[in-house]
């Protein structure tokens, strides 16, 4: 009987150390020419949300061509990249879903792009562009460069970015 008490309090302690494991998942991996590693093996560096939240938030009030007018918040590109310690001139944008999108480290950190987590003061899920969504600053960008060369480079459902 105790051993079986035993194995039951195991079981939950295994449990438990999952659940609070998946509390704070990696939601974004930096990969390629950076000089700062979370797991160097890898040769990369994981942000959790809570990473993320760590760093200085940017919001602003926008429409997209698939949302209406909403807050969009999250931490600037180019700091996560020099958290990271990026050095090259290019970043692959990557998806879940498998797009990607290649854009130059000087337009990044040229404009107030963000990596944005939260819509409208809420996280992001996947179902609905989440976990993060790249987002530029529409509301300063000049009406000649809006339409579907910018709607491209607005990647949802983002998980990774490569610095080449």
């Amino acid at each position: 009987m105790a051993m079986r008490k035993a194995w039951w309090v195991w079981l939950g302690l295994c449990l438990s150390a999952c659940a609070l494991a998946d509390a704070d998942p990696v939601v974004l991996t930096v990969s390629g020419k950076i000089g700062r590693f979370t797991d160097a093996k890898r040769g990369v560096y994981q942000f959790r949300d809570s990473d993320l939240a760590k760093l200085r938030q940017l919001s602003f009030r926008t429409a997209t061509s698939w949302t209406p007018m909403v807050t969009f918040s999250g931490p600037l590109v180019k700091d996560i990249l020099a958290k990271a310690d990026a050095k090259g001139s290019m970043v692959r944008v990557l998806a879940i879903n498998y797009y990607r999108y290649d854009i130059a480290v000087s337009e990044l950190n040229s404009r107030n792009v963000v990596l944005a987590r939260r819509i409208d003061n809420k996280p992001f899920d996947v179902a609905h562009y989440g976990p993060l969504w790249l987002m530029y600053p529409l509301p300063e960008m000049p009406d000649a460069e809006k339409g579907p060369p910018l709607d491209a480079k607005l990647v949802w459902q983002v998980e990774a970015l490569e610095v080449m």
